[in-house]
């Protein structure tokens, strides 16, 4: 099968955004194709996080214990299917 241009830009146009990312915690989610600032999100000890970053995506979610983003508690570059919080969250940043 041989492709064309017009086949390769077709794929090419209904393929994700690169930096499209998808935020899911205690009842709320964010999504975005760039960085988001440091927004308030607090979060229990063991509640589950879902972090899921686009396919050649160079964005980091970072989550901090404060709600001013100072404190951080972890960092994802990698899909978090689930993860469960090992410490309290106040608050997360995204940047691309």
């Amino acid at each position: 099968m041989k492709f064309t241009a017009a086949t390769v830009a077709a794929v090419i146009a209904v393929l994700p955004m690169a930096n499209a990312w998808i935020f899911t915690t205690c009842g709320s989610q964010w999504d975005g194709e760039n960085g988001k600032k440091c927004t308030k999100a607090p979060c229990k000890k063991g509640t589950k996080i879902d972090w899921e970053n686009g396919f050649w995506s160079d964005c980091v979610l970072r989550v901090y214990s404060d709600s001013k983003c100072s404190s951080q508690i972890g960092i994802a570059s990698d899909d978090w299917n689930d993860h469960k919080l090992s410490k309290s969250m106040g608050s997360f940043k995204v940047s691309c």
